[in-house]
């Protein structure tokens, strides 16, 4: 059985979703369920006895659960660490607005009975700071998180129109703008360093006297370059991959690419496991070890939290502790 937990946010959807799937679409368990509430005298609603759930109930908690289920999904995936990135946010948020907005406006069969105000509540709260318009509207007006998005080989450009459509023009062109700067910072340093080596061997870097006029103009080569990161922007499929890979990337300047990337979706990371790694060090340093030196301390924590990379190499007994046994 499950239990609400105030540190937990989807701990309630947990608990109600378990007692739906568990209890309430079990006969014989909801029975058993009830004959428990009605030994415990405990009264319904209306302050008269209770005689256990009713299909009011069941329906109320089906209401809840189908309400809150793209909450719950969006903060699973923003709490993760594996694909954590910054541009996954903004996505993330549409796909829960979207599905707000669809049961908000169902009708017949599907529109809600008893929810609707916890709809209306999620998606906005007039004159407060609490729900989706007031608390996240800003963001899909930040031109780095736009970015973060808009740079992810998951999503692309594409994924504008549901997003931010106003703003699809103006990304494209900033994109643009950076892709020329580090792809002009890169080729600069490289004319340098071959510079600077033909002039330490003694070598003529141009032997022929009219190299220059037959170049293209500078202006001509940034229109070039221009036209070129446009064309790799707008072939750019998204991949369906969930794990990131290099070759996700347009192929030409693929290296200015993946660096422009990782500038906009390198985002803040999660205390999550920062936190783990403190209960695993109270795990250890228990009051038969007080006595630790920090070296041996460190040592057996370190062990403790990499664990998996062992894949199963060492088998604890049945009946060890599988603490003691290890270490």
């Amino acid at each position: 059985m499950l239990f609400t937990l105030p540190n937990r946010w989807n701990s309630l959807y947990d608990a109600c979703s378990v007692l739906l799937q568990r209890v309430m679409d079990d006969d014989a368990r909801l029975e058993a369920v009830n004959e428990v509430l009605r030994n415990e005298g405990g009264t319904n609603r209306n302050r008269t006895s209770y005689y256990g759930f009713d299909d009011q109930d069941k329906q109320v908690l089906q209401e809840y659960c189908k309400v809150m289920k793209p909450l719950a999904n969006c903060l699973d995936r923003l709490q993760t660490e594996e694909n954590a990135y910054l541009g996954v946010l903004l996505l993330t948020l549409t796909l829960m607005r979207v599905a707000l907005e669809r049961m908000e406006e169902a009708r017949g069969d599907q529109a809600l009975t008893y929810a609707k105000p916890l709809v209306r509540a999620l998606l906005r709260q007039e004159g407060n700071k609490g729900g989706f318009n007031n608390r996240f509207s800003a963001m899909f007006k930040d031109l780095d998180l736009l970015m973060a998005s808009a740079l992810h080989p998951n999503y692309g450009m594409t994924t504008f129109n549901s997003v931010a459509p106003n703003m699809k023009e103006e990304i494209f062109q900033r994109i643009v703008k950076e892709m020329k700067a580090l792809i002009r910072q890169e080729t600069e340093e490289r004319d340098n360093s071959q510079d600077m080596e033909a002039m330490e061997e003694h070598e003529e870097v141009s032997a022929d006297p009219f190299a220059e006029l037959c170049d293209t103009t500078q202006a001509d080569q940034e229109d070039d370059l221009e036209e070129d990161i446009k064309k790799e922007l707008l072939a750019w499929k998204r991949s369906k991959e969930a794990t990131l890979k290099k070759s996700h990337f347009p192929a030409k300047y693929r290296d200015q690419w993946v660096t422009l990337f990782i500038k906009y979706n390198t985002g803040i990371p999660s205390s999550a496991a920062v936190e783990r790694l403190f209960s695993t060090a109270g795990d250890v340093l228990r009051p038969k070890r007080a006595c630790l030196s920090e070296d041996n301390f460190e040592y057996l924590v370190f062990l403790k939290g990499n664990l998996h990379l062992l894949k199963q190499k060492f088998k604890v007994p049945r009946g060890v502790d599988e603490e003691d046994e290890m270490f």
